[in-house]
C-alpha cells in the first residue's frame, strides 16, 4: 500500500492529494556569496553564484527567490552573464562545450541557444568598471573588507543602463552596488553563511538557520531568513575575537527570549539582537527542549536541565546517549540509544513508560520525537510509532527504506512530515500512508531538521534551507 501511494500520487483518506515538490511550492536558500558573473537590466540584476542564480529587484530593492539546482541551475562554472534585451531574462556563458543558456524569469524556463548578436562587446570587466568609478576604486579596500576583517576581491561587474550605478560581484560578500559618481556603496549580501544547515527554529516573520560547516573552509553561525525570502541577516558571532567556532549544529530552539543551539562544543545561548553568546559546558550536545522553567539538554553522556535562574541539574542515569527530546506539559519525553523514556513531574531520573515496560523490542535507538496535536510520535531506524492519547497504546508502521535514517518531525498543513538521510516523507498516520520525496530529485540533500510555521514547512539540508508551501 505504501508503494502504491508513492507511485500513483493517489488521494489519501484525509481527502488531500499527495504533494509533488516542484518549482511552484519549493525554494532552496544556500550560500550565494561567491559571485561568478553579473548582468543588469533597468529592472533586475542577475548574479550567477556557485550555488544558484540571484535576482535582485532594482525597483523594490529586494531579492526575489533564488534559482538553484532544484530549478535547473547549471552545475558548471558560469563564465559570463549577459542581460537579454527583454529585461527579464539573462544569458549564461557555460564555456565552449556547453555554450549559452537563457533563463526567463517570468516563465522560469531554461533554453539553450546562441547569444543574440551584438552582446559580446557590451561586457564590462572589473578593471573598466573601476576606471569608470574612481572613487570606488580608491575605497576598494574598505568596500571589500568584511566585519571580521577578511579581505575579498571583485570578480565581475555590470553597469545599469538607466542610472550611474555599477553592480560588482565578489568572492565572499555577494553583490555590491556602487554609485560611480559619488562613490557611495552598499553591500547586498544574501543567503546563508555556508551551504549546509543543521538546525532550524521559527522566528517572527521568518526562520533561523544554523550552519553545518567544514573545518577551515566554510563560515559558521546563524542566519535569519525572511518568510518571503526577500532578505537575510547573518552573524558569525559577536563578543569574541573568533566568533562562533562550532562545526555542527544539532538542534536550535527559541526559549526565554534566547536562541539555544546544541553543538559538538556544547550549548550556546544567543541573544538574537546582538548575537552575543554564552557557551554552556555540555560537550557533544545532541538535542534541546524548552519549557517555561528552563531548557532541557541531551548529550551523548546524559540528560541535564538549565533552570531560568541558570542552575544546572543532572538526571540519572549518567552515560545514557540522548538522541531526542520532547517537552509536553510537565512531562519530558526522552529518546535515547536505550529506547523511549520519560521524566515525570518531580522525578530526578529517566524512567521507562509503563505501557512500554513489556515491549523489549522497542528498546532501540529513538532517532526523533514529535507531536501532532495531542498524539506523541517517535521514530526508530525502521518504524514510525504513535501513542493513542486516550488508551496510551503505541501503534507502529514501517518506514520506507527510501527515507533513510529518520532525523526530525514537523506537523504542517494537517500532516506529519519526517526528515531523513535520503529524503523527506509526508505521512498520514490515520491511513498508514507514507510518501517519500527523495534525494536528489525533489529534495537536494539529506534532511537534518524540520520546522513549521503558519505558512511554510522549512527543511534544513546539507545543501541549504528548503522552504515548502
Amino acid at each position: 500500500m505504501l508503494i502504491l501511494a508513492c507511485a500513483t500520487g493517489a488521494v489519501r483518506p484525509s481527502g488531500r492529494p499527495t504533494v509533488f515538490l516542484g518549482p511552484d511550492n519549493r525554494v532552496l536558500i544556500s550560500d550565494f556569496t561567491e559571485v561568478e558573473a553579473v548582468a543588469a537590466t533597468p529592472w533586475l540584476v542577475f548574479a550567477a553564484t556557485t550555488h544558484g542564480l540571484l535576482i535582485y529587484d532594482r525597483v523594490s530593492r529586494r531579492f526575489r527567490p533564488p534559482v538553484t539546482s532544484l530549478d535547473g541551475y547549471p552545475a558548471g562554472r558560469v563564465r559570463r552573464a549577459i542581460a537579454d534585451p527583454s529585461g527579464y531574462a539573462v544569458w549564461l556563458d557555460l564555456g565552449t562545450v556547453l555554450g549559452y543558456v537563457r533563463y526567463d524569469v517570468g516563465g522560469r524556463i531554461w533554453t539553450p541557444g546562441s547569444l543574440p548578436s551584438g552582446h559580446v562587446d557590451e561586457m564590462l570587466t572589473v578593471e573598466r568598471a573601476l576606471a569608470a568609478a574612481p572613487l570606488a576604486d580608491a575605497m576598494r579596500a574598505a568596500i571589500l573588507t568584511d566585519k571580521r576583517l577578511r579581505t575579498h576581491q571583485f570578480t565581475a561587474a555590470a553597469a545599469t543602463p538607466d542610472r550611474p550605478e555599477i553592480f560588482f560581484g565578489t568572492n565572499g560578500l555577494g553583490l555590491v552596488r556602487v554609485d560611480k559618481q559619488t562613490g557611495e556603496w552598499e553591500v547586498l549580501t544574501y543567503g546563508l553563511l555556508a551551504p549546509g544547515v543543521g538546525a532550524v527554529a521559527p522566528a517572527p516573520d521568518g526562520i533561523w538557520a544554523a550552519t553545518n560547516a567544514r573545518p577551515g573552509i566554510e563560515r559558521r553561525g546563524l542566519t535569519w531568513v525572511a518568510s518571503d525570502l526577500s532578505a537575510t541577516r547573518s552573524s558569525e558571532g559577536a563578543g569574541a575575537a573568533l566568533g562562533f567556532s562550532f562545526l555542527n549544529s544539532r538542534r536550535l530552539i527559541n526559549s526565554g527570549n534566547q536562541l539555544w543551539l546544541a553543538t559538538e562544543q556544547g550549548v550556546l545561548s544567543i541573544d538574537p539582537a546582538t548575537f552575543r553568546a554564552r557557551l554552556w559546558d555540555f560537550p557533544d550536545a545532541t538535542c534541546l527542549a524548552g519549557t517555561s522553567r528552563g531548557v532541557w539538554v541531551g548529550t551523548t553522556r546524559g540528560l541535564s536541565f538549565i533552570s531560568a535562574a541558570e542552575n544546572v541539574e543532572d538526571y540519572a542515569p549518567r552515560g545514557l546517549a540522548i538522541t531526542s527530546l520532547l517537552a509536553v506539559g510537565d512531562t519530558l519525553w526522552v529518546g535515547s540509544n536505550a529506547g523511549l523514556g520519560q521524566v515525570l513531574p518531580g522525578a530526578n531520573a529517566v524512567s521507562t513508560p509503563a505501557e512500554l515496560a513489556d515491549r523489549p523490542s522497542l528498546r532501540v535507538t529513538v532517532y526523533a520525537l514529535g507531536r501532532l496535536q495531542d498524539t506523541i510520535l517517535m521514530a526508530t531506524e525502521r518504524d514510525l510509532l504513535w501513542r493513542d492519547p486516550s488508551t496510551r497504546a503505541w501503534t507502529a508502521i514501517p518506514l520506507p527504506l527510501s527515507l533513510g535514517i529518520p532525523t526530525a518531525f514537523a506537523g504542517y498543513n494537517g500532516d506529519l512530515w519526517i526528515g531523513g538521510t535520503r529524503g523527506l516523507a509526508q505521512a498520514d498516520i490515520a491511513g498508514s500512508l507514507i510518501q517519500v520525496h527523495t534525494v536528489p530529485f525533489e529534495v537536494p540533500a539529506p534532511v537534518r531538521d524540520l520546522a513549521a510555521d503558519r505558512d511554510f514547512l522549512w527543511a534544513a539540508t546539507d545543501s541549504g534551507l528548503m522552504r515548502i508551501r
